[in-house]
């Protein structure tokens, strides 16, 4: 649930939100899993459960996140 969480606040500063203030397109893809987490008070989903466009927008924010350093 953190990992969505984190993914839904990187794209909503990474792409501009909608002209009457809806989330960006990843980001709401993302808050169709979040909300009902929140409803069911569930704290993870299976990754079978999110699509492929849920997938790519949660590995893309994590990813960017938290790059990976180069080895010393």
């Amino acid at each position: 649930m953190v990992e969505i969480e984190r993914a839904i606040n990187y794209w909503c500063t990474q792409e501009p939100a909608g002209p009457d203030g809806a989330l960006c397109a990843r980001a709401c893809a993302l808050a169709a899993v979040y909300d009902p987490m929140i409803y069911e008070r569930a704290t993870s989903v299976a990754v079978a459960r999110l699509t492929s466009e849920q997938v790519a927008a949660v590995r893309i924010a994590l990813d960017l996140r938290h790059p990976q350093r180069p080895p010393p």
